[in-house]
């Protein structure tokens, strides 16, 4: 099963409960899925799918540390109710105690790489989607103490 046929499953279970947060957040989500189906000429394929849904999860994080900034409290809690929902679809993501044994340990193999931009890309291409490219790239810096 696809993920845009799971987020409409998962539609149906919202309307049926009566789940109005969860089924705007998927409806969304759904839209930007059947949005970006009509740029592609070829069928929406899983990367471009988890791309689409990654994206609106980074969306939803900006949206959060404006209204942090704002004091609206409430609007961020429900952005990260939305992230929640979102990630349901996501690959399961690397926890950042272990994104950052994966970083340690690629340096001792590479301690040539001492600038955290060519650390963060050689990593990304290494770990793919099990980790969020600004926490990669915030546990780089960390590490190489940049």
């Amino acid at each position: 099963m696809s993920i845009k046929e799971r987020v409409q499953e998962e539609m149906k279970k919202a309307m049926k409960v009566k789940d109005p947060t969860r089924l705007g957040c998927l409806r969304l989500a759904k839209g930007a899925l059947t949005l970006k189906e009509k740029e592609t000429p070829d069928a929406l394929t899983y990367e471009t799918a988890v791309a689409v849904l990654r994206t609106e999860v980074r969306k939803r994080r900006e949206s959060i540390d404006i209204f942090r900034e704002h004091g609206k409290d409430a609007e961020a809690a429900a952005a990260e109710e939305e992230i929640r929902i979102l990630e349901e679809f996501l690959p399961k993501q690397l926890s950042p105690e272990d994104l950052e044994a994966k970083v340690r340990a690629y340096l001792e193999e590479h301690p040539e790489i001492t600038h955290p931009g060519k650390l963060t890309g050689a990593l990304k291409k290494e770990l793919g989607d099990l980790a969020d490219g600004k926490l990669l790239n915030e546990t780089c810096k960390r590490v190489l103490g940049a």
